[in-house]
Order: structure tokens, then sequence, then C-alpha cells
């Protein structure tokens, strides 16, 4: 799935996460950044896909693979291996923890983790988990799946549900639970009233995303590179079907001045 989508689910995951306790709106904005990060970080494996990463990392480690190689690859550098995992979702929740605790430590001399710190961290957890989840839907490719459970070498997902991007319908319905969330924590008054309603409009959301991805009419899995272009054709094809004309064009010129896949 594409950079934005994911780093927006985080975000939705981080609008859940303020709904639950009344938090200040700096500590709100410090939690959906903990979201944004951990929706986007697991990606970073695919830095090998780099221009200069041969001439860079690929020195400095003394690899013996390009990156494009690796990127394809199953080393655990590898794109969908160990960044890809539960066990590293643990390890930089982890690291977060402690960088935010001897902070405050050190400035303020108090208890380690405060209430909206846990709740960064959280949004941090739950985000980088989704996005793990949101890229087993995806085509099996050279990886079959993510490294889940790294270091085992099973691989899950590969499911071919989607297309790698173009996946509008699920990024629109990402975006209304996050503005939804964002909107009623500014007018909802009683606490209890904002916990269910956050967790009402998540299980609401995953509703609606797993409805759409379990009723794609195109396979996404392909065994030969020559069928890829085809693919992201179809996948073109079904949003129109799904969204209409007018917002379907409304994505299309939306996607044309984004500078990544989307």
């Amino acid at each position: 799935m594409d950079i934005i989508t994911h780093t927006l689910s985080g975000v939705a995951v981080a609008s859940v996460i303020i709904n639950l306790k009344k938090f200040s709106f700096k500590q709100s904005a410090v939690i959906l950044g903990f979201g944004a990060l951990g929706g986007c970080l697991p990606d970073i494996d695919v830095i090998s896909m780099w221009s200069g990463f041969d001439g860079t990392f690929g020195q400095w480690f003394n690899l013996n693979e390009t990156g494009r190689n690796i990127y394809t690859a199953k080393y655990w550098y590898s794109h969908h291996a160990f960044f890809h995992s539960l066990l590293a979702s643990i390890l930089f929740t982890g690291l977060l923890a402690t960088l935010s605790g001897l902070r405050q430590k050190i400035t303020k001399g108090v208890a380690l983790l405060q209430g909206f710190q846990i709740g960064g961290l959280a949004s941090f957890f739950f985000a980088y988990n989704i996005h793990l989840v949101e890229d087993m839907l995806t085509p099996s490719s050279a990886w079959g799946g993510v490294a889940y459970f790294w270091p085992s070498p099973v691989y899950i997902g590969g499911w071919g549900k989607i297309w790698w991007w173009n996946n509008y319908d699920i990024f629109g319905i990402v975006l209304i639970l996050l503005t939804f969330n964002l909107i009623w924590r500014s007018f909802v008054k009683k606490q209890l009233l904002a916990r269910v309603s956050a967790v009402l409009s998540f299980a609401v959301g995953v509703t609606l995303i797993s409805y759409q991805v379990n009723t794609r009419e195109v396979d996404y899995n392909y065994s030969q590179p020559i069928e890829f272009k085809s693919l992201e054709s179809q996948s073109l094809d079904e949003q129109k079907v799904i969204l209409g004309d007018p917002l379907f064009n409304m994505m299309i010129k939306l996607d044309q001045k984004v500078p990544v896949h989307f």
C-alpha cells in the first residue's frame, strides 16, 4: 500500500486514542505525530531502492548485493522483512519509551512516563502494526507477504486483495474516520461518549474497509512482471466503478500532484 495511506492510517489510529482521555491540544498533536511516525516507519527498508544506496550504505557495510537486489530479496534488512515485523514494532516502541522517559527525567525530574506519552507510544505501536496488516493485503510479489513473526522465515499475507496503490476508496474511508474523530472531539463534552464514539468509529471504519477489500473483483497477485501494467490499469478501472466518475476524477487529479505512488 502507498505511504500516504499508511501514514494517514496511523494518524487515524491516533485520533481514536486522543478521544479516550482528555488531552491538551499540544499533547494531542504529539500523539497524532507518533501515529504518523508509526504508520510510515516500517517502509524505512525501502531505502535500498534509493539511487545513492550502493555508493553509501552498500560501501559502508560492504554489501555484496545491489540495493535493487536487496529490496526484493529476503535478507533481514530487505523490504517486508525485519522492519515489517511485530518484533520491530516492539523494539521501536521501547526505544521511543526510553528516549521519552529519559528526556522527561532530565528536564523535570518526575515520573518517567505521563498519560499523554503512554498515549503516544500506544499510537505508534498500533499504527506500526496497522501498516503491516495493510501490506498483507497487497500482492505476494517477491516476498509472499510480510515477515510479521521475524525471525521466523514464514511470511504472512501476500493475498493480492488490493493493488500496491490506487486504493482511493480505502484512503477515503480512513480520511473520513480521521476527520470525524478530530471534529467530534471538539464538540463532545462527556468523556464516556467520546470514548464510545471513537471506538465505534474505528469499528465502522475497519468494517467498511474489510468490505471494500473483500469485494474486489480482481485478484491482484501476479506471477509474471508483464502482468504488472495490466493489473495496475485494472485497479484504476475498478476504482472508477467504485467511486463514480466525479470523485474518481478528483482523486486522479490529486494523485497526479503527489510525487509518490498514491
